[in-house]
């Protein structure tokens, strides 16, 4: 409240332990998760130009990752319990779609979400009218049906799971760091 001094550089904290090979400076200051789908192309794309400018993350929220957040700011790729963007046919976890996407430059960290907050016990529900053609393409899912973000992972049951998925992750993307978020 009462500074003596302003900071010549603004704070920064480098996230990702021993066994991260690509850990990431971040800033204190990020832009947190908002989907696709929530907010449009239009707001993504200013989102992720203005982490770019302000030197920022940009977290993707569970929607998947896009062209949008491609716009030359740095990104946390948010996968929630939907696996969007890295999903097979069934809707479970496919490791070829995440290394492919979690390798991009601008993807730094990744993010698992591990439960659907404002809706514990019942998980998400994109209606089908809202899942346009953009939008499934973009989640791995059939438009115009209505969409379900379950309210747990199916790719692991317990803290052992949870702990082996996590590494998975982190070694399909090439040692970037990788968190997971409490709803």
């Amino acid at each position: 409240i009462f500074p003596e001094k302003v900071n010549d550089e603004l704070p920064r904290v480098l996230v990702g332990g021993p066994d991260c090979t690509q850990p990431y400076s971040a800033s204190l200051l990020n832009i947190s998760a908002m989907s696709f789908g929530s907010l449009s192309e239009n707001a993504i794309v200013a989102l992720n130009k203005g982490a770019h400018k302000g030197d920022f993350y940009h977290n993707t929220g569970e929607g998947g990752l896009t062209q949008f957040h491609l716009q030359g700011g740095d990104v946390t790729w948010q996968i929630g319990t939907g696996y969007f963007g890295c999903r097979n046919d069934e809707g479970g976890f496919d490791g070829d779609k995440f290394a492919e996407k979690a390798n991009l430059p601008a993807v730094k960290m990744i993010e698992l979400k591990l439960s659907q907050g404002a809706k514990p016990g019942h998980g998400g529900v994109l209606p089908a009218k809202k899942n346009t053609i953009q939008i499934a393409k973009i989640r791995g899912v059939q438009p115009h049906t209505t969409i379900l973000s379950p309210p747990r992972h199916s790719a692991f049951s317990d803290t052992k799971g949870l702990i082996a998925f996590i590494g998975n992750l982190r070694r399909l993307s090439n040692g970037k760091p990788v968190g997971f978020k409490l709803c």
